[in-house]
């Protein structure tokens, strides 16, 4: 008795299904994170374009505050220069 390997050269159709049936499961699989990936891509652009307003909306309140203090140093100059 010889132990040769045979290898059966038809396809069976239960084999052929599953494989079909894994290959659907694994693009479905794909598809779905790539839609993840996209949503959280543009998640991301959206909160960059928010930190990015917020920093104009924080730059101008600062420059407004330097002016300010600016406009009071000056006031406060002259009311010291009227004094003496």
């Amino acid at each position: 008795m010889s132990s040769q390997w045979h290898i059966d050269k038809t396809i069976s159709v239960g084999h052929l299904i599953s494989t079909v049936i894994i290959a659907i499961s694994v693009f479905s699989w794909a598809s779905a994170v790539d839609r993840r990936v996209e949503q959280n891509a543009q998640a991301i652009a959206f909160v960059r374009e928010q930190i990015k307003q917020e920093r104009v909306r924080t730059d101008n309140a600062l420059s407004d505050l330097k002016t300010n203090l600016r406009d009071i140093n000056n006031k406060l100059d002259r009311l010291i220069e009227q004094r003496n």
